[in-house]
């Protein structure tokens, strides 16, 4: 938020600026800093004249000696008549840019050297005058920068306003905060105004349909104005806060809005059909055309400001083409409201539509400044357009806002916390210097009551937060921390989320990280049947997006969504993974599960290699990829035909199993389920449940001492049945194979010609080893041998 410092100044009295930024910083705003608007004079210094005389040859020109705080006096020649002996003035050395653009050089005028200029206000870009130089306070320290002394343009603060204090968005909350800060007492303006004419309640009425959302609405009538420009002083204003002056009876309800932070609306009261004004819920199909010039369609969940005939403005966003100010407006109903931030927001976002009155109703606004704000903008209307204000305000209430209106503090509880010895008087002084009413209630306890526009203090670590933020963060002494420190384990699943991280990012892929809301029609293109447990799905109250109402019971849909996203946008090769949390609904009044998972993505827009080769069928770099996986958090995979979900290919998918549990799928994604979810490449999944995974045992990294010694090799094609699993064989070639078999690895499968229909021709490679000697050939082939007459006798294999 951006104001102008001479507006803030009166309201409170400011420190210097490097103070005042340095406090607002300490004290919980963001980024606090003041901006000059004028020109940069920081190479322009405070000088003295210590001498003045005659100018030999000129009898307008006088030679100066100049002290600026660094070294000799300057000999500068000066042709100003108000210079004097003793003067504080403005000096700009050799080399010096002056705004204008201009140069210095060292020079000679009239046969006498000058070493730099003493500058009038229009050589320093400061104004018209350029008959005398400028003339500077006594007080200035020589040799100081120009910047130091003298506001050179207009001084504007700039603050940084965090989510949770909406009371700060005005110029009432800073010079709260610089009161609270760096102390002195707020001068607010007047806000009654005079009053005059037929009673309000005789020419409007106010009700509330909707008394959950709008807890307050006030609203005042002001006859007889004059539409017109601005004054200079007020647009301005405006202008630095960056809201854009447009006519006088806007510009005091904006101009209101920044001094209290209360949103306010101006109707034109000779269009309000009826005599009456209505909070209620917008009809299903009910349009209005707001004031950026676009016509909506409302829904019943957006809360409207309406007449008796129809909606003219969505209640804390934007108002009503219809019913505007212009220039044939002559009376106006102020409008001024508490509504439930929630609301507010919700209907801002449904329609896409920001601004300041969004900004402060989302945060939430004193609840009991909603008449003071209306009274203030009827007091300007009455001032600067010559309005009538019609006695007393129409007013409607509904249901009260939760608040908190005491919080109880024990001293001891809060000097524990932020390591100080304050005594209960002194925390009930830096409360109060907060705007918290505290006393010391019982021996020790603290209650302080919460003021109106504090909507974000509720418990006692919010007070003990105050103590400390108006004490200073700076000043709390050091001390160490009291208790035992002791370590602490680290849990399965955080490591597990990691490892997974490592080992996924280490295969080559980039890790993702989306919502965790889906649409209902991305739950049903997983092809899921409706008694499986993961087609239940949690529902959302208040979702982000109207049709991603629903939060994902596993990580398919949105990894899905996001291979359709990037092949849309001409990627021809996408290799995903996401490591986040699934939701499922839990037993009656439950909260939903929330299991880990870890899932992969991978598709091939163009399945050619560079050289022209195609790639191998996407299931086996998945597969691949699962079994690095596991294989490096420390567990033993066994891929199983069963058990696989329905959105996978059942002839190119598995599921996978460690320690007799399936935890997961890996496969080809399933024809129907890639027309739904507009793939139209090869695409393949893995789904891992790191959560089922973290209650099984861990295998526990084994080393073994690199041979020294050559390897073995035995390359073994058999002929199998093709109900077999290849992993199946490779796991019972491993264990006949014994000690001295490394590594078993499938190379080639083939079935055509020369194969029987019902058979399949698999090729293993085994490799023999020993770390303390060379393996005979004879040991080797008996291994081997052990190898066929298992695979013949468990699987009927015939050695081709």
């Amino acid at each position: 938020m951006r104001l102008a410092m001479e507006w803030l100044s009166e309201w409170i009295d400011l420190p210097e600026p490097a103070e005042l930024t340095e406090r607002l910083d300490m004290g919980g705003f963001e980024d606090a800093r003041v901006e000059d608007t004028g020109p940069d004079l920081s190479a322009v210094v405070v000088g003295q004249v210590v001498d003045r005389q005659p100018h030999p040859n000129a009898d307008r020109l006088s030679c100066c000696r100049v002290d600026v705080g660094d070294g000799e006096p300057l000999e500068i020649v000066c042709g100003a008549p108000n210079v004097a002996q003793g003067q504080k003035v403005a000096v700009a050395r050799v080399g010096t840019t002056l705004p204008d653009g201009t140069k210095l050089k060292k020079t000679k005028i009239r046969g006498v050297a000058s070493d730099g200029m003493i500058c009038s206000t229009r050589e320093l870009g400061l104004g018209d005058e350029h008959d005398g130089i400028l003339v500077l306070d006594a007080s200035a320290r020589v040799g100081a920068g120009l910047p130091e002394v003298m506001v050179s343009g207009e001084r504007i603060l700039e603050v940084g306003i965090t989510p949770n204090r909406g009371d700060t968005a005005s110029l009432l909350g800073v010079a709260r905060e610089v009161r609270a800060l760096c102390g002195g007492e707020i001068r607010e303006p007047e806000t009654a105004p005079p009053e005059s004419g037929a009673n309000a309640s005789e020419a409007i009425s106010v009700s509330i349909e909707c008394a959950a959302d709008c807890h307050h609405y006030v609203a005042r009538i002001v006859r007889g104005v004059s539409i017109g420009p601005s004054p200079d002083w007020m647009a301005r204003r405006l202008e630095v806060a960056g809201i854009r002056s447009i006519n006088n009876l806007v510009d005091i309800t904006n101009y209101v809005l920044l001094e209290f932070g209360q949103p306010l609306h101006a109707f034109d009261l000779a269009s309000l059909r009826g005599a009456e004004i209505r909070v209620r819920r917008a009809t299903p199909g009910e349009k209005l055309a707001t004031l950026d010039g676009e016509t909506r369609e409302l829904s019943a969940d957006d809360m409207v400001i309406a007449d008796a005939e129809r909606a003219i403005a969505l209640a804390g966003v934007m108002g009503g083409r219809e019913t505007e100010v212009a220039g044939a407006t002559t009376d106006v109903l102020i409008e001024s409201a508490h509504f439930h931030p929630i609301s507010v927001r919700l209907t801002a976002r449904r329609h896409g539509l920001r601004s300041e009155a969004t900004y402060r109703f989302e945060r939430g606004v004193d609840r009991e400044g909603i008449v003071r704000a209306a009274d203030r903008c009827a007091r300007l209307m009455a001032e600067l357009a010559g309005g009538l204000v019609a006695p007393g305000t129409v007013e409607a209430r509904g249901e009260p806002p939760q608040t908190t209106s005491e919080i109880r503090l024990e001293a001891a509880r809060a000097n524990r916390l932020l390591g100080t010895e304050f005594d209960p008087a002194e925390i009930c002084t830096l409360l109060g210097r907060a705007g918290i009413e505290a006393s010391e209630v019982e021996p020790g306890v603290i209650g302080g009551r919460v003021p109106s526009y504090r909507n974000d203090l509720h418990l006692h670590q919010d007070l003990t937060e105050e103590v400390a933020r108006i004490f200073g963060y700076d000043r709390i002494p050091t001390s160490m921390p009291a208790g035992l420190l002791s370590p602490i384990e680290p849990s399965v699943m955080p490591t597990l989320a990691d490892a997974s991280r490592d080992a996924l990012v280490a295969a080559g892929l980039l890790e993702t990280v989306s919502f965790p809301f889906v649409a209902p029609a991305e739950m049903e293109g997983l092809r899921l049947p409706e008694g499986d447990p993961l087609a239940r799905t949690v529902e959302v109250v208040n979702p982000i997006k109207e049709e991603e109402p629903r939060l994902r019971s596993l990580l398919a849909p949105t990894l899905l969504r996001l291979v359709r996203q990037n092949l849309s946008r001409q990627a021809d090769r996408v290799r995903i993974f996401e490591v986040s949390r699934v939701f499922r609904p839990g037993k009656a009044r439950d909260l939903p599960q929330e299991p880990l998972q870890a899932g992969v993505a991978l598709a091939d827009a163009d399945p050619l290699l560079p050289w022209g080769k195609n790639t191998a069928p996407l299931f086996f770099e998945a597969k691949g990829i699962a079994e690095r996986l596991l294989n490096q958090l420390g567990y033993v995979a066994a891929l199983q035909r069963t058990g696989v979900p329905p959105y996978l290919h059942p002839g190119a998918s598995a599921a996978i199993e460690v320690g007799g549990q399936v935890i997961g799928s890996v496969g080809e994604l399933h024809p129907e389920t890639a027309a739904r979810f507009e793939i139209e490449v090869p695409c393949a999944l893995v789904e891992v449940d790191l959560s089922r995974l973290g209650a099984l045992p861990r295998r526990e990294p084994q080393y073994r001492e690199v041979s020294r010694f050559p390897q073995s090799r035995r390359d073994l094609a058999v002929l199998v049945g093709r109900q077999h699993a290849a992993g199946d064989l490779r796991q019972a070639i491993q264990q006949a194979a014994g000690n001295d078999c490394v590594s078993t690895e499938l190379f080639d499968r083939y079935e055509g010609k020369g194969v029987p229909e019902a058979k399949v021709s698999l090729a293993f490679r085994l490799v023999f080893q020993r770390s303390d000697r060379t393996l005979k050939d004879s040991e080797v082939t008996k291994a081997v041998d052990r190898v066929v007459r298992m695979l013949s006798r468990r699987f009927e294999a015939e050695l081709r």
